[in-house]
């Protein structure tokens, strides 16, 4: 009996807690909103309802850290798509035709491991935007920095070990992911160098 109260209970749960679906527009230029930290099992609906000719590209191709591919890839002004997110990580996505400023991020948090939206704070990096170098704030002291374009293409990626700062200055004037992985905490996001 009580093997079947267990499974009952096991079925049961994610109707009785349910998950979460969280609504993300399409702007004329933005994701709104465009930072979201959802729980494992939740997912997100990307709305264009006419506001300009969009598409959603969240593909692992574009950007390589992304634990898995999501992606709605046909370009128009009038779409919905909506994905579950069983995968904890962090997933980057954008609009391949406003690719230099329409990006987003869904960090995706697993509340049974006891995890919550503080699992990247111990990792940060500033300025940003930056110029010539940026430094990184961790506890670690051994980590590594990627850097993606915004086309997905990885621009630098350097080891970190007893230091902090990364040099930048060879970066072209733009709009980049920066990937920071320090002891299995991986922090993304967009970073701008001036």
């Amino acid at each position: 009996m009580r093997k079947i109260t267990q499974l009952v209970f096991t079925c049961l749960a994610p109707i009785a807690f349910g998950q979460t679906d969280h609504q993300v527009d399409a702007q004329a230029m933005a994701w709104s909103p465009n930072d979201l930290t959802i729980d494992l099992g939740d997912s997100v609906t990307w709305i264009n309802n006419n506001n300009g000719s969009h598409n959603l590209n969240g593909t692992t191709a574009t950007f390589a850290a992304n634990p898995e591919s999501f992606s709605m890839l046909t370009t128009g002004q009038n779409w919905t798509f909506g994905k579950r997110f069983n995968v904890p990580g962090i997933y980057m996505y954008r609009c391949d035709v406003h690719s230099a400023m329409m990006t987003g991020k869904v960090t995706v948090v697993d509340p049974n491991l006891g995890l919550d939206n503080k699992t990247t704070s111990v990792i940060s990096f500033g300025p940003n935007p930056a110029v010539e170098t940026i430094t990184i704030q961790t506890t670690a002291t051994d980590f590594t920095v990627v850097i993606y374009d915004m086309a997905g293409k990885q621009v630098l990626s350097e080891n970190l070990k007893n230091k902090n700062q990364l040099n930048i200055s060879s970066l072209k004037q733009g709009t980049y992911v920066i990937e920071i992985n320090a002891q299995g905490k991986i922090l993304q996001e967009k970073l701008v160098k001036n």
